[in-house]
């Protein structure tokens, strides 16, 4: 029965390794990446989770309502004879009581309590902040990946042009050798020549492979169908075209520094509440309570009683051992802390801003010339060949001229990858980067 399984299981393997592979492009690998990427789900996660803190702070400032109910069987162990309030023997026998009351309590005054609604808040408007930073990271992170397996491809695709040149090189020595027009040295380089880009192959056949399960780590989609860049990209300077404007833009906008500011906020809002602890607090308290019980010798006015109060409760602190002036002064160096680490992001921004800003205007400068240095590497591989032809070079210099050719081309692929991330990391360095963005970006590079 299993051999007969056989042929349907090849053909099944045959028609799967048949189909073709999804093709994406630099929007698709991020729209993948949304729903399959781990850490993006965690993101958003923790993102919802922290929606609720600015509920839990206001929750503290509202009513606290409470129900509560009783039952209790009572059985003396040595029952006695005893009188009640009319002077009548009572047998004491086991008897029950029972009831429930309700009870609500409203703060009035408590700093404790209205600072955490104020960081409830601040902590919900963090949470969104923390999450549009791993958003715009993962647009960053996803580009890169995909511009890294380009960049390896179009490597290894020069690599293996360039042994291919080596080979048609060693054929030639090893063909002259024997007729007697070269030595063995030119053998022997030319063999050392092809044997270090069958080496440099291994080496970039690697880095592709792992270029390629980093963006399936990434995506979920299989490298393969990756869509190429087009060969002249549209150098666009950056809008606006001043570094101080940018510098200016990431300061107001960078999530980075948002978040910074946020956690500042936070710092002083604990203060606040480590000071208010000593403080009174004041509670508005109201009750109603409802209980019925047949114990011996009892009025019968007592066995059943109900009522309701209303009252003021005010607390307040006299000595806690020093412990809240501990805590006062752990929050303010807290709160040194973050306003330390709010300036050092400012300063990392700008630097970061600084950067980026020279890898697009120096980036789409060194295309430009990689790009004409392309141009003159195939007008000197042609004039060499020719030269060749009529004895005036040789095969080591059309050999060189080969290497230059495919060196630039190497050279031109990292310049534009280089380009395209640099405009990006701007972009998110100034809190620009979003998925409207990565649009503009792709329409543009994607053949």
């Amino acid at each position: 029965m299993k051999n007969h399984r056989l042929p349907l299981i090849a053909a099944l393997l045959m028609l799967g390794a048949a189909l073709p592979v999804q093709a994406f492009d630099l929007v698709g690998a991020w729209q993948a990446a949304r729903d399959y990427n781990a850490d993006f789900a965690a993101a958003r996660a923790q993102r919802d989770a922290g929606q609720e803190k600015a509920v839990q702070g206001r929750s503290q400032l509202l009513p606290q309502a409470s129900l509560s109910g009783n039952y209790n069987y009572n059985n003396p162990l040595q029952p006695k004879t005893t009188q009640d309030a009319y002077g009548r023997p009572v047998s004491d026998m086991h008897y029950e009581n029972h009831g429930y009351s309700v009870n609500m309590q409203q703060p009035l005054f408590d700093v404790g309590k209205y600072t955490g609604y104020k960081k409830g808040k601040i902590g919900t408007e963090l949470a969104d902040t923390t999450f549009d930073a791993a958003e715009q990271q993962l647009i960053l992170d996803i580009s890169q990946a995909y511009f890294d397996v380009l960049r390896a491809q179009d490597t290894l695709a020069a690599t293996r042009a360039s042994k291919k040149t080596y080979q048609n090189l060693l054929e030639q020595a090893k063909t002259a050798f024997e007729v007697g027009t070269a030595t063995i040295t030119d053998t022997h380089e030319a063999q050392a020549g092809y044997d270090g880009a069958v080496a440099q192959e291994i080496s970039d056949a690697n880095n592709l492979e792992l270029a390629q399960n980093n963006l399936k780590r990434l995506t979920g989609l299989e490298p393969a169908g990756i869509q190429t860049v087009r060969d002249q990209l549209p150098l666009v300077p950056p809008k606006p075209a001043g570094l101080d404007a940018w510098v200016d833009m990431a300061q107001r906008n960078s999530l980075k520094i948002k978040g910074a500011e946020q956690n500042l906020q936070l710092a002083e809002q604990t203060i606040t509440e480590k000071r208010g602890n000593h403080l009174p607090t004041v509670n508005l308290t109201a009750g109603y309570s409802d209980n019925i019980s047949n114990q011996p010798g009892t009025l019968p006015s007592a066995q059943h009683t109900r009522g309701s109060q209303v009252g003021v409760t005010v607390t307040l602190p006299l000595f806690a051992g020093g412990g809240i002036n501990s805590q006062v002064r752990e929050a303010v160096a807290l709160r040194d802390a973050a306003r330390d680490q709010l300036e050092s992001t400012r300063r990392q921004v700008k630097e970061d801003v600084r950067k980026a800003f020279l890898g697009v205007t120096n980036g789409a400068a060194l295309v430009r010339a990689q790009q004409q240095l392309l141009v003159s590497a195939k007008s000197k591989v042609e004039s060499t060949r020719l030269g060749k032809e009529v004895g005036i070079r040789t095969s080591i210099d059309l050999l060189q001229a080969e290497q230059a050719y495919y060196t630039a081309l190497t050279t031109l692929a990292n310049a534009k990858y280089s380009y395209l991330t640099a405009r990006l990391a701007l972009a998110q360095s100034a809190g620009q980067l979003q998925p409207d963005t990565l649009g503009e970006v792709n329409q543009l590079i994607v053949r």
